[in-house]
């Protein structure tokens, strides 16, 4: 890492720019937030440098939604420590929360199908410092934190910025063997070029372009650009459980744009049937959270949450306790 830099107005801009669009060219960038391309460029590789933001790739809502997500609960009887060391070389756990609720640690988990899933959760179950875990199967995913924004650009700057931007569309078809190996390349960085893509994944720079854009727009890869927390001006992390009814659910969908504190939402197995992911300025503000939440969505009763702790990784990228990333371990199904 570089020598500590303390972001100021332009780098917030910087990333909110990347956060509407994180491939759009420096030289659109640049524009919308009042520089050129190569000063802007030069201070998102500080803010990258530093690991106080990146580019992370990883499957979308449409794909995941044709395999199998699960939240998973663990209980650890000792050498916590450890456990997390191993989850966080295992590349289908996608983020784990140390938390203050039932379970010492929530994990994220991406897997191809539920038998997978089933074998995966049992070995969990019988490895060293695991006293017991709960796992709730991730049923649809209702919004995901492509969504969160610094709030530092105005309606203006993002319909411009929104132009380099795929425009979603169903789902047409399966990831075939090229998609997966451009997938792959793409993991490390999420703005790495066409050309070097093209070179890793044994494609043209065209057909790169070409695919990358039909793999965003029908939501099999999400590229996001992700901020440490202790930038990001919301520094607690909270999960929230609720149980809702079909009516409830589609009333919640309609919400979720008046909740800016979402990160993540989706529908999953058991009595509680929804789980949200919401970042927060203090750890005072899940009350008042909770209650607009139930405000909002007639018939929707929150049943349990927790607050996080740490994460020590978060969509594949492992991150320090202030939430700098420090490396990563991409996400595979």
């Amino acid at each position: 890492m570089q020598d500590c830099h303390v972001p100021d107005d332009l780098d917030y801009q910087i990333v909110h720019a990347l956060q509407v669009a994180p491939r759009a060219p420096w030289g659109v960038v640049g524009d919308v937030v009042g520089v050129s391309a190569a000063t802007a460029a030069r201070r998102w590789e500080r803010l990258v440098d530093q690991g106080l933001a990146w580019i992370v790739s990883y499957p979308g809502a449409a794909y995941l939604n044709t395999r199998c997500s699960a939240f998973v609960e663990v209980q650890t009887s000792a050498a916590r420590d450890s456990v997390v060391e191993r989850l966080c070389r295992d590349r289908h756990v996608a983020t784990i929360q140390r938390t203050a609720g039932d379970g010492d640690l929530l994990l994220t988990v991406m897997v191809p199908d539920l038998e997978f899933l089933g074998d995966w959760v049992q070995l969990l179950a019988e490895s060293d410092g695991v006293a017991r875990t709960r796992t709730r199967v991730v049923t649809k995913v209702i919004g995901e934190s492509e969504r969160w924004r610094m709030r530092t650009l105005g309606q203006d700057e993002e319909s411009v910025l929104a132009e380099h931007r795929p425009v979603h569309r169903p789902l047409a078809h399966d990831p075939d063997e090229p998609d997966l190996r451009l997938i792959a390349a793409l993991a490390e960085d999420g703005r790495r070029s066409a050309v070097d893509l093209a070179s890793a994944s044994g494609l043209s720079a065209p057909t790169v372009r070409r695919r990358l854009t039909a793999l965003v727009a029908e939501r099999v890869l999400s590229i996001r650009c992700e901020v440490a927390h202790v930038i990001s001006g919301w520094p607690i992390t909270a999960n929230v459980w609720a149980r809702a009814s079909s009516r409830s659910i589609v009333a919640l969908v309609d919400a979720l744009d008046g909740l800016p504190q979402v990160r993540v939402c989706c529908e999953v197995t058991g009595t509680a049937n929804i789980i949200m992911g919401v970042w927060l300025h203090t750890v005072g503000e899940l009350a008042e959270f909770e209650q607009e939440l139930e405000s909002l969505v007639p018939g929707l009763v929150v049943v349990d949450r927790s607050v996080t702790l740490e994460t020590p990784k978060r969509l594949g990228s492992l991150l320090d306790r202030s939430g700098c990333r420090t490396g990563s371990v991409p996400v595979v199904l």
